[in-house]
């Protein structure tokens, strides 16, 4: 008979998901991506600024949970402080298929969640127990398993209510190939002049069909995206350079100093010059 033997078992400490705590900091942009992690974003502070999910616009809300499904493109406009606060939640792809059980990720909806509605209140205790822990870490061991519990509650609840078993909708669906390529490119070549025509050819799309295509996963057209890479390039550098205003409007692709101090104006709501002023003191990006 064969003779029973100590197996040894490391076991880590690390949470499985990850939990990233925003801060204060000020003007907080992320450009449209998209990754394979399924990711939450909780308010639990205040009105911080804009989610863009898919083809749809959130105003963020307070204690309001917005779902962004695996390689669903997304991106956020915030401006982050003592009154404004986010916590991102990100659930990795393969711990979450081993957790559901399944070959593939459930997608869930609807994108915007009222955490305080009754049905989702156990949702809700779980995520302010993990925001708890992201806004104010704390080691001991019961504080782990406590929030290793609130992990495995919250893929509960978000399978029992939000597993969508119809029909998918834009925003719950994975960007194409042909548009992550599309993205890259302009991602990539923001800096120099861009024809949008040509790739749209590069991608054998008509000009017309391929902005069609673009905007019903992106919420915008072409030009609109690129204009967006442009500002948000050139938003960054006014806050972690000390180029003059002339030459980051060069470096970002925008054609002239007046068109860039006129478009920078339209989306910030003050010049290009103000934002530096007002938040290059926090050095918010990194």
């Amino acid at each position: 008979m064969p003779q029973p033997y100590h197996e040894r078992l490391n076991f880590g400490r690390e949470l499985p998901l990850q939990i990233i705590s925003h801060g204060t900091r000020g003007p907080k942009s992320a450009l449209p991506h998209w990754h394979q992690a399924v990711e939450l974003t909780y308010v639990y502070r205040g009105t911080p600024g804009t989610a863009h999910i898919g083809s749809s616009t959130f105003q963020l809300q307070e204690h309001h949970l917005y779902v962004v499904n695996s390689e669903v493109v997304h991106s956020f406009e915030t401006i982050l402080d003592e009154a404004d606060q986010v916590v991102t939640l990100l659930l990795p792809g393969v711990w979450l298929r081993t957790v559901v059980d399944q070959e593939t990720l459930p997608v869930w909806g609807p994108i915007d969640l009222d955490l305080e509605e009754s049905v989702y209140q156990p949702l809700h205790r779980a995520v302010k127990t993990l925001v708890a822990h992201a806004v104010a870490p704390d080691n001991d061991r019961a504080t782990y398993l406590i929030n290793l519990g609130a992990e495995y509650q919250l893929v509960g609840e978000l399978v029992k209510h939000l597993t969508v078993r119809g029909q998918l909708v834009t925003d719950q669906l994975p960007l194409p190939h042909p548009l992550r390529q599309a993205v890259s490119e302009l991602q990539d070549n923001y800096a120099e002049p861009v024809a949008i025509a040509d790739l749209a050819a590069e991608l054998n799309y008509s000009s017309v069909y391929f902005s069609r295509y673009f905007k019903s996963y992106l919420g915008v057209s072409p030009k609109a995206y690129l204009g967006q890479i442009r500002l948000e390039r050139a938003a960054e550098q006014l806050l972690t350079t000390q180029e003059s205003i002339q030459e980051i409007a060069r470096k970002t692709g925008f054609r002239t100093e007046k068109n860039f101090f006129v478009t920078f104006k339209q989306h910030y709501q003050m010049t290009p010059k103000t934002y530096r002023e007002r938040y290059a003191a926090r050095q918010v990006w990194s």
